[in-house]
């Protein structure tokens, strides 16, 4: 996994989720949960750069947009729905330069 070179892997994983819902209008949980996860892992790497790669910020921003488009009229989408927050959350957790693991709910963050 790099951090700056174009991610064939992360696109993959976008084309099985994000794709697919799109599509098929089929919400995947497990693809939707290798992406998240995948990603997790990229904003590790990449949260003491400067710079993040737009493939990164597009797929983060159309898995939130496209769950929250597709829950109106997709069960399982709309079952989903909170997904939607967590990729959002990710975006912001990197714009800050921290990751997945750097918050847990309901543990309070002391300075």
């Amino acid at each position: 996994m790099t951090t700056h070179n174009f991610d064939f892997h992360l696109q993959e994983l976008q084309e099985r989720a994000i794709g697919k819902l799109i599509a098929a209008e089929t919400f995947d949980k497990r693809a939707f949960d290798a992406l998240k996860a995948y990603l997790c892992e990229k904003a590790e790497l990449i949260k003491a750069e400067h710079v993040v790669s737009k493939q990164v910020i597009s797929c983060l921003l159309s898995a939130a947009q496209t769950i929250e488009s597709r829950a109106e009229y997709i069960p399982e989408a709309r079952a989903n729905l909170a997904m939607a927050s967590e990729f959002s959350m990710l975006l912001e957790l990197i714009a800050i330069g921290e990751s997945c693991n750097d918050r847990r709910p309901g543990i309070p963050r002391v300075s």
